[in-house]
Parts: C-alpha cells; structure tokens; sequence
C-alpha cells in the first residue's frame, strides 16, 4: 500500500515539476513577445502592435492557468502528506527534478521582472511623446484612438 502512495505522491511531484517546466518556457515566449512588441512600438506598426498584444494576452491566460495547476497540485500534495501517518520519502530523481525545476521558473520570472521594468519605461516614454505631440500639433486628445487600447475592457474607444 505505501509502494503505490509513494507512486502516487512521485507523479504528483513529476507533474508539478513538469508544469513549473513549461512555465518557465511560457516566460521565454513571452519575452520574445515582448521584444517583438517593443520593435513594433518602435517603429509604429499598428497590426504588428495589436497582433503581438493580443498574443502576449492569450500567453498570460495560459500562464495564469499554469500558474493554477500548479498552485492546485502543490494542495493536493499537502493534503495528502498532512493525512500521512509515517511520511514517505519522495525519490531522490523526483526531487531533484522538482528543484530544478522550480529553480528554472524562479530565475525565469526573475529575469522577466528586469525585463519588463524596461518595457515599462518604453511605454512610458512613448505615452509622453504622444501626449507632447498631440498636444503641440494640435490634436484634441478625444479625438485620438490609440491602436493597443482599441480592444481594451474600460480602455479609451
């Protein structure tokens, strides 16, 4: 009976690990979204701008899916280890891999946080241009419909 908890308390590990895998790629996709959008805000490409954020969004909605798969398998975990009698161990190659893993991701959203601290200041940056230059050329600012807020819940339309 402990033989076939261990397997099942291994492969909930295994999966976990597995996920916190594929987020840390979702990371690395999103960056690249992200480099692609800051070219494309660059060079003021309205379809490059609204297809970029719109596949960022769809990442971010895999991600927080992610991000609840694996926040549901970690409880299920817990619960089940609470409700043991005599802990059992966890293989060492299943620990190991867990580590890794979460070691990856932790790096990952880390180096991401940096990233996006700059992406911010571009947006910033931009935000301001275009205020100054609606302003100083004489655009009413109701009349202005940004690209990126055209499909926005609660955004300018």
């Amino acid at each position: 009976m402990n033989f076939v908890k261990r397997i099942m308390q291994d492969d909930l590990i295994r999966k976990i690990a597995q996920l916190m895998t594929e987020q840390s790629a979702a990371y690395t996709s999103l960056d690249s979204l992200m480099n692609q959008l800051t070219t494309a805000l660059t060079v003021c490409e309205p379809n490059n701008i609204e297809s970029l954020s719109r596949a960022g969004e769809t990442e971010l909605m895999r991600m927080r899916s992610r991000l609840l798969d694996i926040t549901s398998a970690l409880t299920n975990f817990s619960e089940s280890r609470a409700h043991q009698t005599e802990l059992l161990p966890i293989a060492a190659d299943v620990r190991e891999q867990f580590e890794t893993a979460a070691n990856q991701l932790i790096k990952s959203a880390k180096d991401f946080e940096t990233k996006t601290g700059r992406a911010t200041s571009l947006a910033l940056g931009g935000l301001s241009f275009a205020t100054a230059g609606i302003q100083m050329c004489g655009v009413p600012p109701t009349t202005y419909r940004a690209p990126v807020l055209k499909y926005t819940k609660g955004g300018i339309r």
